[in-house]
């Protein structure tokens, strides 16, 4: 009878990640936490360890190692189930550290600091005419972004120019013409 149960349980779980997998989005109803704060940005949080996925792979783990304690290892009840609880613990663990690397990479946003982009290098986009402020273009995170720049010298830099990133001061970065 318990091998059944075993059976049941291996099939209940890998049923779950089929369904999940073909509806994403359903997979882990309120799993994820996501917080909103004072100032209203939406920040992602990290995914819960219990959670309808790592349950259903506790579940299909537990299901696994007890079919292999039933009918591989012919234990009797009491080991079968420390092999059943031990498995889909740690197929469970498994999971969530997995899911945890890819929720993280996959919810890195495009958010940087500008002060990270001192000595980067930039293309001049807007004039900057002498003492006066114009725009420069840089990589940030892989994607092209623009700031207000002045000439850390005062002198007139024109469009088009490479230009070094050498101080930051608020929103406006301070260039230097590249060599």
């Amino acid at each position: 009878m318990i091998g059944i149960v075993y059976i049941g349980l291996l099939l209940l779980g890998a049923g779950y990640a089929l369904v999940a997998g073909a509806v994403g989005w359903l997979s882990d109803i309120g799993g994820a936490e996501v917080e909103v704060d004072a100032t209203g940005h939406l920040e992602a949080g990290s995914f819960h360890p219990v959670s309808g996925t790592t349950l259903a792979t506790f579940i299909t783990g537990f299901g696994g190692g007890g079919i292999v304690g039933h009918y591989l290892l012919r234990w009797s009840l009491v080991p079968g189930l420390a092999l059943a609880t031990g498995s889909g613990l740690l197929v469970a663990a498994a999971a969530y550290v997995i899911l945890q690397v890819i929720f993280r990479q996959t919810q890195a946003g495009s958010e940087f600091a500008m002060s990270d982009m001192v000595g980067r290098e930039g293309e001049v986009i807007t004039p900057i005419p002498p003492g006066g402020t114009g725009e420069v273009a840089f990589l940030a995170r892989g994607q092209r972004a623009k700031a207000p720049a002045r000439s850390a010298d005062g002198a007139a830099v024109p469009r088009g120019r490479p230009v070094l990133i050498e101080k930051v001061m608020g929103q406006t970065i301070y260039v230097r013409p590249k060599p």
